[in-house]
């Protein structure tokens, strides 16, 4: 798998991540996801901007989970982006497709190092 790491704020509280979190870019997937690590990003005051359904692979279907507005900060380019909110997941976030991939010129894949380049 392919990874890309970055900071990931609340722009509504500011609240922002003390370490950098490693995602996996999914370009099949509709809405990007942050697992149960961010948990502290949001709290009672951030009010989610719409609900989603999530279809996992192995036919696991999550409840509706709560979409909130973030920016993520890679490799100093800041990107606004919808992101889901899963409370129960454990795997690593998915930067997915709606709202990010879209934005970017090119993507650079190194095998060797496992990572992604992303040009805006």
């Amino acid at each position: 798998m392919t990874y890309v790491e970055g900071i990931v704020t609340n722009p509504y509280n500011e609240k922002k991540t003390l370490t950098v979190h490693k995602f996996i870019v999914d370009t099949g997937a509709a809405i990007s996801i942050l697992n149960r690590r961010f948990k502290s990003l949001f709290d009672e005051k951030t009010s989610p901007i719409t609900h989603v359904n999530i279809h996992y692979g192995g036919g696991i279907t999550r409840e509706p989970l709560p979409v909130y507005k973030v920016i993520i900060k890679i490799k100093g380019v800041e990107f606004e982006i919808p992101a889901a909110f899963d409370k129960n997941m454990t795997l690593t976030s998915l930067l997915g497709h709606h709202g990010f991939l879209n934005e970017l010129e090119h993507l650079g894949i190194s095998k060797k190092n496992r990572k992604m380049t992303l040009i805006k």
